[in-house]
Order: structure tokens, then sequence, then C-alpha cells
């Protein structure tokens, strides 16, 4: 970016007060290096702030310019450099987290609710674009949450393509729903599926997109390999179809519920051999990057507190997620006993590690100002 770097400025000198521009270099020759005594961009600078005075400076027009030198410990400067500089993005350097407990920080709370918000402002974009149609964001976010991160986007385009309101027009028969999913998904019309019921689920579909004009999604950006046979697309489509195909929107119903067990009850699949039920550790995912942000969105839309906190307490209850990103940063010394310290460490590395952000993190901003992180 050229020109100044703080425009604007009032700065008092003695009885004087300045307005204009300020600099900032480590070394006042920089001034002339980067030919400012050139630029008529810089003929308002007040005030030259460097670490080192190294060289007299003046203007285009041969004025002098006020420079006032800053000193601080070259060691902010190392630690700096040394986190900004590690190979591994996911680790503090060794030695910075000598915490009692991550949970004795406020950054904690802090990166949990960030969490929850971020997510609820993609909900509330999804709310938007569906013209403040509540059933059917709930709709599409549901199906982005069975794609379990590897095919969330097909999932929710799968979902996106099929108007919740067809859904609820045929919730009673499971068949029609299934097929209008698989189809829409674009595993009929491709031959992708080829299970024993294909045939009847193709023509039930065709039937459907024939009466509502529905086109179906890019069959082409699913991923299937190196997936477990549990997270199968198909099956995972088979489990949202049972789920869906009920008489009672499954938004009334979450936002029914009051504890962990009913939310665990929302996705219990109905006893059918042919779909295996959700186990668990899923359930415990939809409740954490579904359910909580959901009720946060719907909370700060309809002003309910009451929704809000009982996100915050569902997720202190629940146990944390097991993912390999979780047991790196117990290993870096993070105690982690609930899914509301899981989501602050996934927060932490997601928003300030990978991208280095290093110097708006409280840890990063502890270490480099040479803090201990003992804290009661």
């Amino acid at each position: 970016m050229s020109g100044p770097d703080i425009t604007d400025a009032q700065i008092r000198i003695g009885d004087i007060l300045w307005t204009g521009n300020v600099e900032l270099h480590t070394k006042s020759s920089h001034w002339t290096l980067h030919k400012h005594h050139l630029d008529h961009a810089y003929d308002n600078i007040i005030l030259h702030v460097v670490y080192e005075d190294d060289a007299p400076l003046a203007d285009r027009r041969g004025n002098p310019v006020p420079t006032l030198v800053i000193q601080y410990d070259h060691d902010i400067d190392r630690r700096c450099h040394q986190l900004l500089s590690q190979q591994n993005p996911h680790l503090c350097p060794a030695g910075i987290l000598q915490l009692d407990t991550f949970n004795s920080l406020t950054f904690t709370s802090r990166l949990t609710i960030e969490r929850l918000q971020q997510k609820a402002a993609l909900i509330r974009n999804i709310l938007d674009a569906t013209q403040g149609d509540w059933l059917q964001t709930f709709w599409q976010y549901l199906a982005r949450s069975f794609g379990f991160g590897k095919n969330s986007t097909p999932f929710e385009l799968t979902a996106k393509s099929l108007p919740y309101n067809i859904i609820i027009k045929n919730s009673d028969t499971f068949v029609t729903i299934l097929a209008l999913l698989y189809g829409q998904a674009g595993f009929l019309l491709s031959g992708k599926y080829k299970g024993a019921d294909s045939e009847i689920l193709l023509q039930e579909y065709q039937f459907q997109q024939a009466k509502y004009n529905i086109t179906p999604i890019d069959h082409s950006i699913w991923k299937y390999s190196g997936t477990r046979p549990q997270n199968s697309p198909f099956v995972r489509m088979r489990q949202l179809a049972s789920l869906v195909a009920s008489n009672t929107p499954i938004l009334d119903k979450m936002l029914a519920c009051t504890d962990i067990e009913q939310m665990e009850s929302l996705f219990a699949i109905k006893n059918n051999n042919e779909i295996p039920p959700l186990g668990t550790d899923a359930k415990h995912l939809l409740i954490i990057n579904l359910v909580c942000p959901f009720l946060t969105c719907y909370a700060q839309y309809t002003g309910n507190c009451d929704l809000a906190d009982l996100a915050v307490d569902i997720l202190e209850k629940l146990p944390p997620e097991k993912n390999s990103l979780v047991e790196t940063k117990k290993k870096a010394g993070i105690t982690i006993k609930s899914a509301y310290d899981s989501q602050a460490v996934i927060q932490l590395d997601t928003a300030y590690c990978k991208p280095r952000r290093c110097i708006e993190c409280q840890i990063g901003r502890h270490y480099i100002a040479g803090k201990t992180l003992q804290i009661k």
C-alpha cells in the first residue's frame, strides 16, 4: 500500500497540536531508501517514528522531519519471529503452553463464542438467501452437517436444489423422500448408485422430477475415495432421508429440546435393517456443529437468550470431539475436558494458528511480551 502508514493523526508537541500524517520505519535512513523524500504524498508528515535514528532526513521541500525514537526489547522481535516462522502452525514453540489449564484463560470463552457466532453468521446468510424461510434454512444446514466436512458442500447443494416444501408434501413416504434425495444428488441418473433398489428409486425420481420440475446437481462433486463405509454419501443420504420422513419438521423438534438426551433422540434412525443408525460420536458432532449454532442464530434473531444459554450449556456438558487436531493441542499442554474446550482449540487453530495471527492471539501476545502463562 502506498502513502503514509497513519493518516489524519493529531499529535501535541509542546503547546502546539499538529494534524497530519505519520510514517513508521525501523531505521530513519529507510525514509531515503524508500524515496519518500521525492514523493509528494509524504509532504504532510508531522512525525517519523523509528527504532534507530541513523540518518538525518528531510521532506521533498528540504524541511526537516520531526523524528521520534522508540526503544524496545530485541527479544520481542526474536519471539515474534519464532512464532511466525515455525514450520508447524498447529503448535507454538516448545515451552509456550505452560498452562495449568487452557480453561483458565478468558481466551477460551472468547474463542468458543467466536466460533458459535461465526457459524450463526453462516446460517443467517442462508436465512437471508431464503428470504427468511427458517424451515428451508434449517433443511439446508442440516443437510450440510450430514456431509461431516468432506461432503458438506454437495449435501448442502442437494438440499438447496430440493425445496423443503416438497419434502413436507412427501414426508409420509420414505421411498419418495429417498428417491428425491438420491436423484437430486445425481446418484440415480448418472448410474453412480447401483444398489438393489436403484431401479425402483430411479422410476420414482423420474416421476417426481417431472412433477416438480427439479434439476439434480452435478454428481461429479461428490467425494467417495478415502471415506469410511459409515460415511459413504449413500449411507449418510439414506440416514438423512429417514430423519426428514416425518410429519413433524425436525426444526420444531429441535427447538423443543432442553437437554442432550432429547437432542440425541433427534437423530435416532427408525428401526430399519437397511439403514445403519448414527453412532453416539456422529450424533454429538451434529449437536455441536448443527444444533448449538442454530440455537445461537435463532436466539440472536428472536432475542430468546435462553436458547443461547442452552447452546453454551450443551457444549459444556458434551465430551470433546475426537480428531487429530484436538489430540495435537492436548499434547501441546492444553487441557480439553468438554466440547466447549475443543471448539475453542479448533477456533484457535483455524482462526489464529493456521493464518499466523499470533499477535492477535492471547497466547501469542503473552509469549511475545515474555509473560508467563501460569494463570491461576
